[in-house]
């Protein structure tokens, strides 16, 4: 009579991989003083046998969110509060780490101990990120698309979001209308100004006539400067152009800036000019007017980001999703027709 074959344990696959208990432990709980071939060693016959640690294993999930050195942008802390209740949902550890570059990224996430990375806008890591995936760690990324093994991600598409928006200014009798944009011009940025120059072309205006030199966003030093990118742009575009109608923003805080150089300089909006965004963050349909713009699905999109990790390192989805979500035109008050003569 055939014996039975032993079921599966965390000593049989310290047996077979030819090591300690101690190092299949460590492997397993994300130990970052393991070495890669001894990682890779213990994981060769884990995925053989298709061995499941015990069930605790699932209390101990941890993910971690990737993003840049800086202040939590109000659309950074939009996608991290669907993280969040995600994480809640799913009893998953989240940790938010700020990753500044100076350890290979495949190390800073052994140190951290993650099962998973979430990364928000990381079109900087795309090298680094894909090494991650190759390690075994499976990624989702939030409007950074990736092609790989153990990768996914979410994202808005900008340039549509962006024709969207300029076809509606321009369906309110808009010709002569200018481009904020941003820097550095990430992918999303990038996409908006393809967009922005494509229409003006195809309306037969001259887009370079109504741009000017974009100024630095971000959070780097400790201060929100997309407000100021907008006030500064638009107090440029106002004495160089001042027959601009309508300002299209690459983001709403832009949009904000906007808003205040308009008002400096003594134009009322939507009386005398037009502003519209892109985002709709939490601020957008409290400013006066309220800011017409496109709606981005950043708390679903963080959300979902991190029920697809929870699936998969669960075992209960086999590949990580690669999908483009639609955005939504919201009509507020900041746009209307220009003034007669304008």
């Amino acid at each position: 009579m055939p014996r039975k074959s032993k079921k599966i344990n965390i000593r049989l696959v310290a047996e077979e991989a030819g090591v300690s208990l101690a190092s299949v432990s460590r492997v397993l709980n994300n130990h970052p003083d393991v070495s890669e071939a001894l990682r890779r060693q213990v994981m060769a016959v884990v995925e053989k046998n298709n061995f499941t640690p015990d069930k605790s294993v699932e209390r101990l999930l941890r993910i971690s969110v990737i993003v840049g050195v800086g202040d939590i942008t109000d659309y950074i802390a939009t996608i991290l509060t669907g993280m969040g209740l995600a994480a809640n949902a799913e009893g998953i550890e989240l940790s938010i780490q700020r990753y500044t570059g100076r350890l290979p990224l495949l190390r800073a996430c052994r140190l951290w101990r993650c099962n998973a990375v979430a990364v928000i806008s990381g079109t900087e890591w795309l090298d680094e990120i894909s090494a991650l995936a190759a390690s075994g760690i499976p990624c989702m990324l939030i409007n950074t698309p990736l092609e790989g093994e153990r990768i996914g991600y979410l994202c808005s598409n900008s340039y549509h979001a962006a024709l969207q928006m300029l076809k509606y200014v321009h369906s309110q009798g808009h010709r002569r209308i200018a481009y904020l944009g941003a820097e550095p011009p990430n992918r999303s940025y990038q996409d908006r100004m393809r967009a922005y120059g494509e229409f003006m072309e195809s309306i037969g205006e001259a887009a370079d006539s109504l741009l000017v030199p974009p100024y630095p966003v971000g959070h780097i030093d400790g201060i929100g400067r997309d407000k100021e990118a907008g006030y500064q742009q638009t107090m440029q575009l106002l004495s160089r152009a001042p027959d601009v109608t309508a300002f299209v923003c690459a983001n709403d805080e832009i949009a904000f800036g906007c808003y205040k150089a308009c008002f400096d300089s003594g134009l009322r909006i939507p009386d005398d000019v037009s502003v519209v965004g892109c985002d709709d963050q939490s601020f957008a349909k409290y400013l006066s007017p309220g800011l017409t713009t496109i709606r981005m699905p950043l708390t679903y999109m963080g959300r979902r980001s991190i029920h697809i990790l929870g699936d998969y390192l669960r075992g209960k989805l086999a590949v990580l999703p690669q999908e483009h979500l639609p955005a939504e035109l919201v009509i507020r008050n900041s746009a209307a027709s220009p003034s007669p003569g304008a």
